[in-house]
């Protein structure tokens, strides 16, 4: 894990809702922006000859014989305990499940790894019926910016911009495959700075998600930050509570 754990005020929470008022604000004010307080994830729209169909009417679509498929993807909190329980319990249920992991990865180092590029090349492999994601866990960082590094910071109004619409364009096309992608937040975290500033990250999340029209987000506030359900570091999920995660995963989403 190469996030930096320093210490993040806990007053820096409350104003997650201003951080995203000023990406609102940004967008809203740019040609061809979406009106205030609508969500700027935008499902592109599909050919009739190419189209696939969502929700509901996606699953129809699926002759009897066929088996629906999920896509898991994530960094190394999905890479460790939760993707493996998950992956074992839904190819037991039948499902054909494509599983990509990669640690030390996210949305803010394109450089090292590119998750739009990947996510198009993963959502070409097959027809998914549901998309289950676990990524922010190395985000707290610089990111690249006209160039220049913009360092991160919970206040820092022009690299939640940055990252808005970095997360909008990902989100947006899983939700281009399936109107079922479940976001899973992320769990407590014992070093007190890194589990203050992983609390950001889910708000932000929960909220984008909540005002898509599109998917879910899945707490995981309830694990405990002890073994035998973590590592001794604190941060990563054992075998244990991957199998705990897995199962409230599937009852959240009726997989």
């Amino acid at each position: 894990m190469t996030l930096s754990q320093a210490r993040m005020p806990v007053t820096f929470l409350s104003a997650l809702l201003s951080f995203c008022a000023l990406v609102c604000a940004a967008s809203c004010d740019a040609p061809g922006a979406t009106e205030p307080g609508a969500s700027s994830i935008q499902r592109a729209e599909k050919s009739p000859s190419g189209a696939k169909p969502t929700g509901p009417e996606q699953k129809e679509a699926l002759s009897p014989a066929a088996k629906p498929q999920v896509l898991i993807i994530g960094d190394s909190m999905m890479q460790f305990g939760i993707g493996p329980a998950l992956k074992s319990d839904l190819t037991k249920k039948g499902y054909r499940v494509v599983y990509f992991v990669k640690k030390s990865t996210g949305l803010t180092w394109t450089h090292f790894f590119d998750w739009q590029h990947k996510s198009e090349e993963l959502l070409a492999e097959g027809d998914f019926d549901s998309i289950v994601v676990m990524l922010g866990s190395n985000d707290g960082r610089w990111l690249k910016y006209q160039g220049k590094r913009l360092e991160y910071g919970p206040d820092v109004a022009q690299w939640w911009q940055q990252y808005s619409l970095r997360f909008d364009e990902f989100f947006g096309r899983l939700c281009n495959e399936t109107t079922r992608v479940y976001w899973i937040g992320m769990p407590p975290m014992k070093p007190e700075g890194y589990h203050s500033k992983t609390r950001l990250f889910n708000a932000f999340y929960e909220q984008k998600i909540r005002g898509s029209g599109c998917g879910k987000y899945i707490a995981t506030d309830y694990l405990s930050k002890e073994k035998p359900l973590r590592w001794s570091d604190g941060i990563h999920v054992s075998n244990s509570g991957g199998r705990t995660v897995a199962k409230r995963i599937q009852e959240a989403t009726g997989l």
